[in-house]
């Protein structure tokens, strides 16, 4: 791999037998922006937050944060109390999950002196248990989770606000992300009037703020574009293969952690519906076990290929978008890789069932050509 060492103004060349790509799945140099009129026309601050500046002043400022995700979520509360007004503008609601930011039972058991590697574990089971039946009701009975979360809006803010404009999204629970809102501080905020929610389209940027659809304007000192990512593929390294360019969107993913034609290569991709790093526990084990399997085996190439049984599969894009379709993925879905029509030739997003399923993969499955 050749990479550019900033420090010393050279490129250096790193070599190894095996790539472990565990950069995750988006491009960290800049965050999604989008091309709105008239933003040169703006006299204010844009700032994005994945590029936040360490001297930003908004203390007593009007902020303008655009985007209803978890960052303007996670964004509101944090500033709100310093700027004179934060208005959260978002052009189509999210569902948030407000919630103790305890665990009750985790304090229970502190109470009763039980040991921390066991409480450590029984608690992990019943997060895992109770995110596990909240994910299944998703998708079995969606509209009564979607009216179970409005009301937990609703709690906050009272029977008054409009819960049916501002936090009744279009999709259906899970099939985007659901932003956890931890003791509900970004409803406190909006509550006691420090931060307030306008759900509407931009027309155009102005001098002083932006110009809505509905004709409406916002004036704000700082306008705050919470708006999403790029999607990276592989960390937007451009991969060769014996000297020919390889394409990662032309090629098949095995269990979205093995690619065809990519020899030698794994890819830590992690779950939107739980925790990221519950995959990477379970694809971390698989590389060890590989690992020891081609050491055993006395080779020095793994790489992945469809069996003459899959010869006629549909080849697919990455995710079913009616599975999950944020926008971030549907605008970068043709730079990630395909998917075919049977579980071993997909990333099923699944961590109950991968959990028994990789661990017993079998190695010496044709799908897997050893040099």
């Amino acid at each position: 791999m050749d990479a550019y060492d900033a420090s010393a103004g050279e490129i250096r060349v790193f070599k190894a037998n095996f790539l472990w790509m565990c950069k995750g799945y988006y491009r960290h140099n800049e965050g999604y922006t989008p091309d709105w009129p008239g933003t040169g026309d703006y006299q204010g601050a844009i700032v994005h937050p994945q590029t936040w500046p360490e001297d930003l002043d908004y203390a007593n400022k009007r902020v303008l944060v655009i985007g209803s995700g978890a960052t303007a979520a996670t964004l509101v509360p944090a500033i709100a109390d310093a700027c004179s007004h934060v208005t959260l503008l978002q052009r189509s609601p999210t569902y948030f999950f407000p919630e103790r930011n305890r665990n009750d039972l985790a304090d229970t058991l502190r109470a009763l002196e039980i040991d921390d590697a066991w409480i450590h574990e029984i608690v992990r089971r019943q997060v895992l248990a109770n995110q596990e039946a909240f994910t299944r009701r998703c998708f079995e009975e969606p509209e009564t989770v979607r009216r179970e979360l409005m009301d937990g809006v609703r709690a906050y803010l009272g029977d008054d606000y409009d819960v049916e404009t501002h936090f009744n999204p279009r999709n259906l629970p899970w099939r985007q992300r659901i932003a956890y809102v931890p003791e509900g501080d970004l409803f406190h905020g909006i509550a006691a009037g420090k931060a307030s929610v306008v759900t509407d389209e931009i027309d155009r940027f102005t001098k002083t703020g932006v110009l809505l659809k509905s004709s409406a304007a916002i004036d704000a000192d700082i306008i705050v574009t919470a708006t999403g990512f790029h999607l990276s593929a592989m960390a937007d390294v451009a991969f060769e293969v014996d000297g020919q360019p390889l394409d990662f969107a032309d090629t098949v993913t095995y269990r979205g952690m093995m690619f065809t034609g990519a020899p030698n290569l794994v890819w830590v991709f992690g779950y939107f519906r739980a925790s990221w790093t519950l995959r990477v526990d379970l694809v971390a084990d698989f590389v060890c076990r590989l690992l020891a399997h081609m050491e055993e085996k006395g080779a020095r190439e793994v790489r992945v290929a469809l069996r003459p049984e899959d010869e006629g599969m549909a080849i697919l894009p990455w995710i079913e978008p009616e599975n999950f379709n944020p926008g971030y993925l549907m605008r970068g879905l043709h730079l990630m890789p395909k998917r075919g029509d049977k579980p071993e030739w997909r990333h099923n997003q699944d961590y109950w069932a991968e959990r028994k399923e990789l661990p017993q993969i079998d190695l010496d499955d044709a799908v897997f050509i050893y040099a």
